[in-house]
């Protein structure tokens, strides 16, 4: 039987590559204690119903572009495993973007659970990711303690960067930001990519392999002060411990480094956007690092700074991706590899019932792509800084370790010492 399907909207432009690579970006908060199954399936069906494009999925178009619909179909709710099943794995995780562009897995583990909440990239960043996840523990925690969440309010479907833009009247200038690394374009001779396409692509998103590293918080304390001091943030002091890792690793000093990330729009536009008004608010802000052996952490971390407030100040970042669409993986050809990193920042605090405590959390990306995935992710949650690297290479190429490495010792190089 087939049910007729309403269509939401079509996707934009910079949510369409989300869609090509079929990817998923998935947060799994670790629990210690009993989740009560059934209260977590009712929170799961609250947030469902507060936000309504979650019960989407995605359809194509004559034209091959996608569109979010809806249809009569409930959506099949969350999935418990039996038994701790280790990693997670092409067998074990579900995700169809035609099916349901949200899941959630309840994986036992020997102290309580992780709760892996899987929302495709299309209609969600990192930052709409964690307040969904916030607000699906507030539902869960009032359900366990009250019996009831009361009155959910409705949201609408979130805007796309393209709406919000418009919106504000920010319009496509003549500088797109890549103006910055377009120096090393052709400018050295360079061995093969290791994100070459080898236009192999999986029919149905597979885990991306990732190397983690958690700072403790007295670490991330150490490095927060040594920040301030220097008045530098934490992001561009973390960016410039990877830039510095990848030129080690690299072993080729005289080739600069470009780098890449998004910049959250939310409370950078006027007026500012809600958490989960906007599919995927970003600007991509560009930097060519230029470093040699006496390059310095919070010097490097400076630059970047500078170069950021001036790309924000002439309203560069905040157009950026109407000159293109953000892309994982590949590489222009010439061009050194990219360093790509994503900045989530502070996580909210969930709420939980006294019997269950949030511990930790990790990060998971599943999509189908074709060439070599290399990106950083990093965030703080309980007062602590994490590092991910999703990257094809082997074992991450070893840059976790000496990220890690680089960013504790920086404080006492300094003379900042944290208990």
């Amino acid at each position: 039987m087939v049910f007729p399907a309403s269509v939401v909207r079509p996707l934009s432009r910079s949510e369409e590559m989300f869609a090509d690579m079929q990817n998923y970006m998935g947060l799994a908060p670790h629990v210690t204690g009993t989740v009560d199954v059934d209260a977590m399936a009712d929170a799961f069906d609250a947030l469902l119903q507060a936000h309504p494009i979650l019960n989407a999925h995605l359809e194509r178009r004559s034209d091959g572009r996608h569109q979010f619909v809806v249809d009569d179909l409930l959506h099949p709710g969350i999935r418990v495993l039996e038994s701790a099943q280790g990693p997670p794995n092409g067998a074990d995780v579900h995700l169809d973007q035609y099916v349901s562009l949200i899941n959630l897995d309840v994986r036992p583990t020997d102290r309580g659970a992780e709760l892996c909440l899987y929302i495709h990239h299309s209609l969600a960043d990192a930052h709409h990711q964690f307040a969904l996840a916030h607000e699906l523990f507030g539902y869960y925690t009032d359900l366990v303690c009250t019996g009831s969440i009361g009155d959910v309010s409705v949201n609408p479907a979130p805007d796309s960067l393209e709406t919000l833009l418009a919106d504000r009247g920010i319009e496509k200038k003549r500088r797109s930001g890549f103006e910055r690394i377009m120096p090393a374009m052709f400018a050295y001779d360079l061995p093969p990519s290791r994100r070459a396409d080898t236009g192999d692509a999986p029919a149905r998103p597979v885990s991306v392999p990732v190397t983690r590293c958690w700072l403790t918080e007295g670490e991330t304390q150490g490095l927060m002060a040594l920040c301030q001091e220097n008045r530098v943030s934490l992001s561009t002091a973390v960016s410039a411990a990877i830039l510095l890792a990848e030129w080690k690793i690299r072993e080729t000093p005289s080739i600069p480094i470009p780098y890449i990330y998004p910049v959250d729009l939310r409370y950078l536009l006027s007026p500012p956007v809600a958490a989960t008004a906007s599919t995927n608010p970003l600007g991509v802000a560009a930097y060519l690092a230029e470093i040699d052996s006496d390059t310095d952490i919070v010097e490097l971390a400076g630059d970047i700074a500078q170069n950021f407030r001036e790309d924000l100040s002439e309203g560069v970042i905040q157009q950026s991706l109407l000159h293109f669409s953000p892309q994982y993986v590949g590489n222009p050809p010439g061009l050194p590899d990219v360093v790509m990193c994503t900045d989530g920042g502070p996580a909210p605090t969930m709420r939980t019932p006294d019997n269950l405590v949030i511990d930790g959390v990790h990060g998971e990306m599943w999509l189908t792509a074709s060439t070599g995935v290399d990106i950083y992710c990093t965030g703080i949650f309980l007062d602590r800084l994490w590092i991910e690297h999703y990257a094809h290479a082997p074992a991450g190429g070893g840059t976790i370790e000496a990220v890690s490495a680089l960013l504790c010792s920086a404080p006492s190089q300094y003379g900042w010492a944290m208990e």
